[in-house]
């Protein structure tokens, strides 16, 4: 029986450095994905029990994920990155890697 993907926006909190990571995933909640940033995801392996997500947004098409996501990341500060968040960019590509 094939699973329906979908896509959602969420966030990962960083609770013992206090940073967040935004992103976006076509698949399912539960579909074991963490996230696209080499940097954030070392973090997660090695400290797990330290970081939480939150879906912020879901039930999306493609083209509503990355207009969410996009909608999110304007909400942070330039000088927040790679500070206060694992986000290395604060842009959607337009076309994505894998598309």
């Amino acid at each position: 029986m094939a699973v329906e993907k979908y896509g959602f926006v969420y966030i990962w909190r960083d609770k013992k450095k206090g940073m967040y990571y935004i992103g976006c995933h076509w698949g399912t909640h539960d579909d074991g994905y963490i996230c696209s940033s080499n940097w954030m995801r070392m973090a997660y392996t090695r400290r797990t029990h330290d970081f939480k997500r939150r879906i912020l947004v879901t039930g999306l098409t493609r083209e509503q994920m990355y207009l969410e996501e996009q909608r999110f990341f304007s909400m942070i500060k330039p000088d927040e990155i790679k500070v206060r968040y694992y986000n290395l960019r604060l842009t959607t590509p337009t076309k994505p890697w894998h598309a």
